[in-house]
């Protein structure tokens, strides 16, 4: 079985995330990628970084639903609603996940089988697809999955 994975532009290059908030930043560049060119993203990620406090989880997850709205008209900011919205969501589920021992980092990083954390990601994680996780938990184990 052939499992589909997409294209992607890493915004850490080839580390492996440290903390929560480059979880927090990887799956964003996992969101805005879907069904976009890694490139538009790659050129957008000052203006999203800076739209999305340079991804502090914790600034992140306590800002309130309609956030999204003020958002849309930071400059750089890729003005997509649905992309906008679920990672204010995807911050939300993080932060929830990092109250854990370990934070979200050590959550994520406790499942030995790729699948198992796609599968189980695929349940909390908003506006993202099988194939995007994946490339997402390939950015997550520090191995190559896209462009630079």
């Amino acid at each position: 079985m052939v499992l589909m994975i997409v294209d992607g532009w890493n915004p850490l290059g080839r580390r492996r995330p440290g903390d929560d908030d480059q979880v927090f930043e990887l799956l964003t560049a996992a969101v805005f990628q879907a069904r976009f060119r890694p490139d538009i993203v790659k050129a957008h990620w000052p203006g999203i970084r800076r739209g999305f406090a340079d991804f502090d989880l914790a600034v992140v997850a306590a800002w309130p639903g309609d956030k999204w709205t003020d958002l849309l008209s930071v400059e750089g900011m890729i003005r997509n609603p649905k992309k906008i919205r679920a990672t204010l969501r995807n911050a939300r589920e993080l932060k929830h996940r990092s109250s854990q021992p370990g934070g979200a980092l050590a959550y994520l990083r406790s499942f030995s089988d790729d699948e198992a954390l796609v599968q189980d990601i695929d349940t909390w994680a908003h506006y993202i697809g099988a194939p995007s996780i994946r490339w997402f938990v390939q950015a997550l184990r520090g191995r190559a999955c896209g462009s630079e």
